[in-house]
């Protein structure tokens, strides 16, 4: 006949339940992996740096940034402190 017992269909039903529950593992992890790298560029990007034109200054010549520009030694310095 077809030999079905009892510990064949056991062992058969435990071989697809692991095989169900892998791909759902595996399923899973891909998900917090893609996650996870997407938090990861989210956060690359912000910490990236726009460009800034620099501008001559007008006493002394250097080239400073006019949103961040700083007082310097000199008295007649045009840029805030």
């Amino acid at each position: 006949m077809l030999g079905f017992s009892l510990g064949k269909l056991l062992v058969t039903a435990v071989a697809i339940l692991i095989v169900w529950y892998g791909f759902k593992y595996m399923t899973q992890l891909g998900e917090v992996r893609a996650a996870n790298l997407a938090a990861k560029k989210a956060s690359t990007k912000d910490k990236r740096v726009e460009a800034e034109d620099l501008v001559e200054c007008t006493v002394c010549g250097s080239f400073v940034a006019p949103a961040t520009a700083k007082k310097c030694d000199r008295g007649d310095c045009p840029y805030p402190a």
